[in-house]
């Protein structure tokens, strides 16, 4: 039987985009329904979503009174997920992908984080898995807390980066205090919407929580967004030219130069992904040109400094050639595959 603070404590708002993920949506549902922790509120925006989810989402919410569904024309993630907090009543606020699934005890853990802890944001790790494959997180489940300029430790390569590796810029692994939206919304019309908000939220958060335990299981498709090609992939290059303004703007210089490699490193990886496609279309030649231009000075910064030397080379292909740079990884790929 559940205890009177799992059924009556503070309520939590599950906002959950939905859109082409029929086939997924349900066991996302029921992860949501069937949670340990059930003051919850799920509210389903279905964005305009071409296949069944409309009518499964309907479906969802006459079987639980919990669920709330708001149908809008399509708009993109950042707009379903600004929907979803307009209309959400909550104290706590969680957002979940519509094809992926929470464990049981997720929101009940991360809640009991926030509350021991006095933190404003509390942080999970995820399991990556796709239909065939379940990833193995064995590491030691720490629990930590950080604040001050630490909060930043996880927006850019630093040692709590580099040894925990968990993924911070991302919303998909956190519960909110509401504060944190009082007066802050998703840019829309973006990609990388979470990478564009993320330091805004910490700047927020006087405290932050690391649950090391794996709550949250983040299916991983080849037709999912981040899976195939837009030229808006560069989005994420613009999200990290935002977060080293607001890292200037706040006086926290330390971040700024592991940032400007980590741009760089992310331009570089879509050349060497990408560049096939984007040279058959001259508005995406063009697209590309324009953002090597206006990164060229902190790709020269970095090679005035140490540097690896496979990285020096990636970032001189970068900027005298993105094509020897595509046709390099395709090379190094190839060798690797045949030893």
């Amino acid at each position: 039987m559940p205890s009177e603070k799992i059924r009556n404590g503070a309520l939590i708002s599950v906002i959950v985009p939905v859109y082409k993920v029929a086939d997924y949506l349900s066991e996302c549902v029921n992860s949501l329904i069937r949670q340990s922790y059930q003051n919850i509120e799920i509210i389903l925006i279905d964005d305009g979503s071409p296949d069944k989810c409309g009518e499964i989402c309907e479906k969802w919410a006459k079987s639980d009174k919990r669920i709330r569904v708001i149908h809008q024309k399509n708009g993109g993630l950042s707009k379903a997920r600004n929907t979803g907090l307009d209309h959400s009543k909550g104290e706590y606020i969680m957002f979940v992908d519509g094809d992926d699934y929470l464990s049981e005890t997720a929101i009940e853990s991360l809640l009991d984080d926030i509350t021991t802890t006095g933190s404003d944001i509390s942080v999970c790790d995820y399991v990556p898995f796709s239909d065939s494959v379940f990833a193995n997180n064995d590491y030691p489940k720490k629990q930590f807390t950080i604040s001050g300029n630490n909060k930043y430790s996880f927006l850019a390569p630093s040692d709590n980066y580099n040894n925990y590796r968990i993924v911070s810029a991302v919303q998909w692994n956190k519960l909110f205090r509401r504060s944190i939206f009082d007066n802050l919304r998703f840019q829309e019309n973006k990609i990388n919407e979470d990478e564009f908000i993320v330091a805004e939220e910490f700047y927020l958060a006087d405290k932050i929580s690391y649950n090391l335990s794996p709550l949250y299981y983040y299916r991983q498709r080849k037709d999912s967004i981040m899976n195939s090609f837009s030229i808006n992939r560069l989005d994420c290059v613009d999200a990290i030219d935002y977060r080293i303004a607001f890292f200037k703007k706040h006086d926290l210089d330390s971040y700024i130069m592991p940032l400007k490699q980590l741009k760089i490193d992310l331009l570089a990886n879509i050349v060497s992904r990408y560049y096939g496609i984007i040279r058959k279309n001259k508005k995406y030649k063009n697209i590309l040109w324009k953002y090597i231009e206006n990164n060229r000075s902190d790709a020269k910064e970095l090679l005035s400094g140490k540097l690896r030397l496979t990285t020096r080379i990636k970032i001189v292909l970068l900027l005298k050639s993105p094509r020897l740079l595509y046709f390099a990884k395709r090379l190094t790929g190839s060798q690797k595959e045949n030893n």
